[in-house]
Order: structure tokens, then C-alpha cells, then sequence
């Protein structure tokens, strides 16, 4: 049977330690004397907490004046109910005790702070298995609450922990994994004695999360350690490290090479006996940095070193000394100008590359001599061969060029362009192969030449017809032999450069002339690219169009969306001297220029709308008169036969069948009366 009653508590220190002691020792004298059980809740918390246990009471957070609530489980409840609830009021009546309650509740809330506090989780059980103590840390580990927990059997909460066994044989357990609420804890399990009598059991529990994190991060930390050890020793520098009383704790192999004395000869020692007057002494004293020490070494090298005090927040940990040979010094400085010319000569490249992007980021064209000559180009890029490209200006000789290079092996290398025809001849040897210092006035500092710098690249030689005939020997001595001397140099620097020449010009006649050197012409022409004029492929001037038309809109902001039947008629009947480069310039005037969303004839340029191919055959007035009938046919035969070459493909041109093309040609003597139709 069950029943209940509440009590209210009247008493300054609450349920207090010594309350608490009695009452668990009455609850178990009675639990045995009647058979039954008793419990104890706080009103309104909904934790029943057997009273029989020690650590359940004392943790009961009961308070003056709140009331708990008395409950028993067997025979004659009513009569355990009136025994039990006047020893718990007769608890609290004693005054004499109340100095001695004071006490003890001072000592149970220090220990009850220092249990929650404490960073482990601690777990205490009764000798009736249930749980009495369950702190905050154990809380957090776990995910459950005290209030949930205490009370309950430690089977329910802690299943497959070997508590048994230590409540029969009083067995410690060190360092067990096990899991609380499905976290992984490492736990330590002792028996609790008092007077050689057990009272309950303790578990204290680390979450392995924790150790785990703590594990890793020392694991980072000694990984971080080697890494910057294995850095220390590995530099090129020497590095001195000197602790706060001068000792000096560390030096690398760098250093004991440049200064001749050996580890063992310098750990341990103090700079202030080592050499109290010099730099690692002067900075422990000044705790400041001090740069740009020049000094000599007993084995006679001379070093530059900077010294840097070392703080770890405010407190002072010692002076980290690195020093460089002077010679090397030198050797880097030298280093570093060739490295600074070629990332300035590079990163021009690179903004005109990139002009170049937005005008051409692809070759444009179909027409079929572009083709044959782009199919050169492609299967020279395969080779390492040197390349002569052939075309007149603005036909995009420099494109084909970077093509070829972005296309071949040494495309990760640079490419360097030289435009001969813009450098004065009287600088054009040191521009091509460097000086050295002081070989002319104002040769201040060491320069490296275009071939230096394209080395293991592709050097591009524009406008080749313009070089002097001085050059002309000097280049030919690069293509045969991979070798130069710098200006005022006696060093001769080997390179592994690949060559690609242009020219506008008429190479064949300035070698009748004698002022091109005919066999740098061969060295030269080994693969010879002829690009085709614009007015030798007009077909591929509505595709120029439509991607100068794209490209600008994108680069202006604009949006001309085409151009007219008629200003392209005007586009393509003109004869462009220019080539592309003067198409591009026509485009991007007229969409500047251009009003509306199109471009029309009165956005072109007069010269180009009013232009008349010379000897224009289609309509003459001869004498001011109107030529016949058939002598236009004739014409138009004649041009459509030249144009493209068969009956066939004329007659698809004029709208005739082959048969009609064929017949009127043999009618006006055009081919031979005999000769068979071609397909």
C-alpha cells in the first residue's frame, strides 16, 4: 500500500547536514523494521529521492519553510507515515544544535560548491545502488540532468559499468572506457569507506572528447614544433637564438657554417662572456631591434646581421640573431635586378597581352589562306624549330606568334617580344644582350638581355628586315651557337632560346641589295609563314566585323547591335592597306561616332563610302556609251571562271547550271571548244 504527507520545514539552515544524517538512518531502521520503503520529495520538483540514502538527503536543495513531502510503499503506511514525520519535525527542534548545524552546513556547502565546480564529472551511489550525487560537469558530459538522474537505480543510468563488482569485493577501477549516455568518458571507480565500513561508491569521469582535443592539440603542437625546427635548419640564413640571461640556446646549420664554430662550441655559453661588447649582448640589454650590424668573424667572413628582441605579451624571452654573408648579399642583389627587369619587362607584356585579349582572344577567320596558314603554324609549334612569319603590317603577325608559343612545350616559358624596328641601332645590342656594370655611362647597375631573359622560352624578333647589319652577325651567332656575351662582358652565357621572326618586308631583294645577310636568312626561314592581306580574304571581313562589334560594346558599354547590308557591302569593296589592324581602328571609331543601335553608311568614314576598286570591269562606259548586252556576259563568264576555277562552282555563284556556264564560255572563246566541262 501506498500513502503520503507533507511537512513544512521550520528551520534557518533548511535541510541541513545533520537533519539529513538522522533522517537517512531513522528511513533505513524502519525500511527493515516494517518491510517498507520511504521516500522524500520537495514539493513541486517531482523527484522522489529514498530517504534511506545519506547523499540523496543532503542534496535535497530543501530550504526554511518550503514543504516535502513524506511517501511510503508497504504494510501499515499510516503508522510508518505518523512514526516518521515527528522524527523529522523532532530533527529541527533541537536549539542547543543549532551552533553545530551551522557548522556542519558550512562544511557540506563547501564540499557541495567544490563538487560542482571541479571540472571532472563525479558520480556518487548509495549502497542501495542509486544515485545521490551527479554534478554539473558529470551534466555536461553526459547531456542529463542532476534532477532526472539522482534517485534513480545506477543500472538505468550507468548500465555495463562494473559496479558490482565493487560494491562486492570494494574493487577500485582506474582509468576504464566506458560510455555515459552514449558519450565516451574515461572514468576512475572507488569504493567510499568510512570507519573500514562502505558507504557508497564515487566515479570520477573525464570526457574523452576533451582528452581527445587536448590530444590532438599537443599532437599540432609537436607536428608545429618540427615544422619550424625542420624550417630553422633548413634556411639559408644563420639563426642564433639567446635566451633572457644571454645563454645561447640554439644556433642552425647555416650558422655554424658561415661563422666556423660548431654547436657544441656555442650552446651554453653566454653572449656576455662570449663577446660582452657586441650586438646579441647590446640587444638583451636594449630589449630593441638592431638592423643592419656589419662585422667580421673570427674565420674571417664578413656578415650583416638584424637582431630582434623576442616577447611573448609582455614578458621578454630573449634576441633572435640572423645574419647573411656580405658576398651573398651581393650575389641576391645581382639576382634580384635580373629578377626585377624580367617582372617589369613581364608585366608589360602582360598589359599589352591583355589589350591584345580584348581586341583578339582567338585568331578570327575562315578563309581558306588563314587556314593553310594557321595549319603551318600548329604543326610548327609541335617542332622547335625557328619560324618566319611573312605578312604586312597589321595582318597579325605578333598573334601568330604568341599562338605557336602558347601551343609549343615552352608555353610555362616566357615569351618575350623585341620590335627591332623601334630601338635605336646604337642600343639594340645592349637591349638584346644585357650589359654589364659600368660598360657605358649610366650602366649603373648589371642589366640582362631580351634573349637572357626569354631563356627557355620563345623570343619574338618583329619587324627582323630593320636589323642593322652589325646585328644581323651577332644574331646569327645566337641561332648557331646558343651563346652571347653581355655588353662589356668577357662571360659568355649560354641560352636555350626558341626564335620567331617577322617581317613586312622583302627579305629576297635586301640580300640582292646585300642588306640583309643571306645566310641569317636561311638560319631565319627554316619554317616560313605567309599571312594573307585582308583584301586577300574579304570573305572573312562580316566575321571581323560581328567580333570587333562584340568586343567593343563589352569594352565601351555599348550596345550596336549590327551593321547594314550596305555599310558592309562598303566594308568588304574597300581595299584595306591597313589590314586588320585598320578595320579594327574604322570599327571602333564608328561605334564611338554612332548615334543609333546600328552602324550605317554615314557612320563610316568618307574614303571608305566613296571608294571604287581600280579597274572595275563589271559596267564601263566606254566613250560615254553603255557597253552590249553580251559583252557584259562575257565578263561576268570570264570573272566567275577565274574566280572559282570550274563550271560548276560558277554557275552555282551565277545561278546558271554547269551546262549554260560551259556553253557560253566555249561561245565566247573562253576555253577551248574541245575542252570537257570541269566539275
Amino acid at each position: 500500500m501506498y500513502s503520503s504527507r507533507y511537512i513544512q520545514i521550520k528551520n534557518p539552515l533548511g535541510f541541513h547536514t545533520r537533519a539529513a544524517a538522522m533522517i537517512s538512518q531513522k528511513a533505513g531502521q524502519m525500511e527493515r523494521t516494517y518491510g517498507a520503503r520511504l521516500y522524500i520529495s520537495l514539493e513541486g520538483s517531482g523527484n522522489r529521492l529514498p530517504m534511506s540514502s545519506f547523499l540523496a538527503m543532503l542534496s535535497t536543495p530543501v530550504r526554511d519553510g518550503d514543504r516535502i513531502e513524506v511517501m511510503v510503499d508497504g504494510d501499515e503506511p499510516e503508522k510508518v507515515l505518523d512514526e516518521m514525520t515527528k522524527f523529522i519535525e523532532s530533527c529541527f527542534e533541537a536549539e542547543d544544535a543549532m551552533q553545530i548545524d551551522s557548522l556542519l552546513q558550512e562544511a557540506s556547502v563547501t564540499y557541495e560548491r567544490i563538487f560542482e565546480n571541479v571540472p571532472s564529472g563525479i558520480v556518487v551511489l548509495d549502497m542501495n545502488g542509486v544515485i545521490t550525487l551527479f554534478n554539473k560537469a558529470a551534466e555536461r558530459i553526459s547531456g542529463l540532468s542532476a534532477d532526472m538522474v539522482i534517485g534513480m537505480s545506477y543500472k538505468t543510468v550507468l548500465p555495463n559499468w562494473p559496479l558490482e563488482e565493487v560494491y562486492a569485493e570494494g574493487k577500485t577501477y582506474m582509468g576504464m572506457r566506458l560510455e555515459l549516455n552514449g558519450a565516451a568518458v574515461l572514468v576512475n571507480i572507488s569504493p567510499i569507506f568510512s570507519t573500514s565500513r562502505m558507504i557508497g561508491i564515487v566515479s570520477i569521469l573525464q570526457d574523452m572528447r576533451e582528452i581527445d582535443k587536448l590530444s590532438n592539440e599537443l599532437d599540432s603542437v609537436k607536428e608545429m614544433e618540427n615544422r619550424y625546427h625542420n624550417m630553422l635548419e633548413s634556411v639559408h640564413d644563420g639563426i642564433c637564438l639567446v635566451d633572457s640571461d644571454g645563454i645561447i640556446a640554439y644556433v642552425n646549420p647555416a650558422y655554424e657554417r658561415i661563422t666556423g664554430e660548431r654547436y657544441d662550441e656555442l650552446i651554453g655559453k653566454s653572449v656576455y662572456d662570449v663577446s660582452p661588447g657586441g650586438a646579441r649582448a647590446t640587444a638583451l640589454r636594449l630589449r630593441k631591434p638592431i638592423l643592419g650590424v656589419i662585422g667580421t668573424k673570427p674565420n674571417g667572413v664578413r656578415y650583416v646581421a638584424d637582431l630582434n628582441p623576442i616577447f611573448y605579451g609582455d614578458r621578454f624571452m630573449g634576441v633572435v640573431s640572423v645574419i647573411k654573408e656580405v658576398t651573398e648579399i651581393q650575389d641576391l642583389t645581382n639576382r634580384l635586378n635580373e629578377e626585377k627587369a624580367r617582372a617589369e619587362y613581364l608585366e608589360q607584356e602582360l598589359k599589352r597581352s591583355q589589350k591584345l585579349d580584348e581586341a583578339f582572344n582567338i585568331i578570327v577567320g575562315k578563309n581558306g589562306k588563314l587556314k593553310e596558314a594557321l595549319s603551318i603554324a600548329s604543326k610548327a609549334a609541335a617542332a622547335d624549330a625557328t619560324v618566319l612569319i611573312r605578312g604586312e603590317s597589321g595582318t597579325g603577325k605578333e598573334l601568330v606568334a604568341r599562338a605557336i608559343h602558347f601551343a609549343s612545350k615552352r608555353k610555362d616559358k616566357p615569351f618575350i617580344r623585341v620590335n627591332c624596328a623601334a630601338i635605336p641601332s646604337n642600343l639594340l645590342e645592349s637591349e638584346l644582350f644585357g650589359y654589364e656594370r659600368g660598360a657605358f655611362t649610366g650602366a649603373v647597375n648589371q642589366k640582362p638581355g631580351k634573349f637572357e631573359l626569354a631563356n627557355g622560352g620563345t623570343i619574338f624578333l618583329d619587324e627582323i628586315g630593320d636589323l642593322p647589319p652589325d646585328m644581323q652577325v651577332k644574331l646569327l651567332r645566337v641561332i648557331e651557337e646558343k651563346e652571347f656575351e653581355r655588353v662589356g662582358g668577357i662571360t659568355t652565357i649560354k641560352v636555350n632560346v626558341r626564335i620567331i621572326a617577322a617581317t613586312n618586308r622583302h627579305l629576297e631583294d635586301m640580300i640582292k641589295n646585300n642588306t640583309f645577310r643571306e645566310d641569317l636568312y636561311y638560319r631565319l626561314n627554316v619554317v616560313p609563314i605567309f599571312l594573307p592581306s585582308l583584301r586577300e580574304r574579304k570573305d572573312d571581313i562580316p566575321v571581323l566585323v560581328e567580333h570587333f562589334l562584340n568586343e567593343m560594346n563589352k569594352k565601351m558599354g555599348k550596345n550596336i547591335k549590327y551593321v547594314t547590308n550596305e555599310a558592309m557591302k562598303a566594308l568588304v569593296r574597300y581595299e584595306w592597306p591597313g589590314n586588320i589592324r585598320e578595320l579594327q581602328n574604322i570599327m571602333e571609331r564608328c561605334i564611338i561616332m554612332t548615334d543609333k543601335d546600328f552602324i550605317d553608311m554615314d557612320d563610316l568614314p568618307m574614303y571608305i563610302v566613296g571608294y571604287k576598286p581600280e579597274n572595275s570591269t563589271l559596267i564601263n562606259f566606254d566613250g560615254g556609251d553603255l557597253a552590249t548586252m553580251e559583252e557584259y556576259e562575257e565578263e561576268i563568264i570570264r570573272l566567275a571562271l577565274k574566280k572559282y576555277g570550274s563550271f560548276n562552282k560558277a554557275g552555282k555563284a551565277l545561278g546558271l547550271t554547269h551546262k549554260t556556264v560551259a556553253a557560253k564560255a566555249r561561245k565566247y572563246g573562253i576555253v577551248d571548244s574541245n575542252e570537257q566541262d570541269l566539275k
